[in-house]
């Protein structure tokens, strides 16, 4: 795999790590009786000029149905200072 060209900066692949963590909550009522689950996704790609960071939640009812989800993804700087965050939220229509 060569290097590509990446916003006019070329961007070797062997120098960008990618990392991925995913934990899912059950949700239960009183009864303890599952009534939905929140699943939480990070997926964090760095590399010499900074990072990207892609949290999505969703919430999912008792049949496993999405009730909800929300994505923010953040842009770090070399540093480690935040120069971007852009947040979606997205209700599923029902149909």
């Amino acid at each position: 795999m060569g290097n590509e060209i990446v916003a006019n900066a070329v961007v070797d692949p062997n120098e960008i790590e990618v990392g991925d963590d995913l934990s899912i909550n059950i949700v239960l009522d009183e009864n303890g009786e599952v009534i939905g689950a929140v699943s939480d996704e990070v997926i964090v790609v760095t590399g010499a000029e900074g990072s990207v960071v892609d949290e999505i939640i969703d919430v999912l009812d008792a049949d496993g149905g999405l009730v909800l989800e929300d994505e923010i993804v953040t842009i770090y700087d070399a540093d480690g200072n935040a120069i971007a965050r852009e947040e979606e939220i997205r209700i599923p229509l029902e149909g």
